[in-house]
């Protein structure tokens, strides 16, 4: 008797073990159905964005570190203009001006640069050529463009508006110093 209730107890061990392993497989496939979920949502609900960190250029092209552009498009680089000291968020802003919603001492200027096409998706260490090269260290500004004709080529301002987030368009400052200017304090 002894033995026979060893072994039933034994069995309900394993039912209980199993049942629970059953359970815990459950769980794990609704987890990663769950995180698959999780992971198409945050696809379809993806902001632009873009990161423009200070850095050293020869003048003639700087680099846009990251740039997420959730429908394709182009990283674009504008003069800083001073902003208006007396424009608050915009409410004092020309219809031309944009108050920056990463700083509030400059405002996107004109266009001195854009990327090639850039599909959709992250992209990092953009590079950026210049229109014209720059004479002398100075703030920039990032942007994040759409390409809204679908043309892959960058048609701003008749097409090609910039990304916006929160009203405001997807922004970044960095300051840029020329290698000549750093070599001479150097010396």
């Amino acid at each position: 008797m002894s033995r026979a209730r060893t072994i039933g107890v034994a069995v309900i061990a394993a039912l209980v073990l199993l049942s629970g392993a059953s359970i815990a497989f459950a769980a794990t496939d609704a987890g990663t159905a769950t995180q698959d979920n999780e992971t198409e949502n945050e696809t379809e609900n993806e902001t632009a964005t873009v990161t423009f960190e200070n850095q050293t250029s020869n003048g003639t092209a700087v680099a846009v570190n990251n740039t997420t552009l959730p429908e394709g498009g182009f990283a674009v680089v504008h003069a800083a203009a001073p902003a208006d000291e007396n424009a608050t968020d915009g409410e004092n802003a020309t219809e031309n001006e944009t108050v920056t919603n990463m700083s509030e001492e400059y405002e996107p200027g004109e266009v001195l640069g854009n990327s090639t096409y850039l599909d959709s998706g992250e992209h990092e260490n953009v590079t950026v050529e210049l229109n014209e090269s720059l004479e002398e260290s100075q703030v920039l500004i990032a942007m994040a463009h759409q390409d809204t004709n679908d043309n892959q080529t960058y048609e701003f301002p008749e097409a090609d508006d910039p990304y916006i987030t929160d009203g405001e368009p997807v922004i970044d400052d960095a300051l840029i110093t020329l290698e000549e200017e750093q070599n001479e304090t150097t010396e």
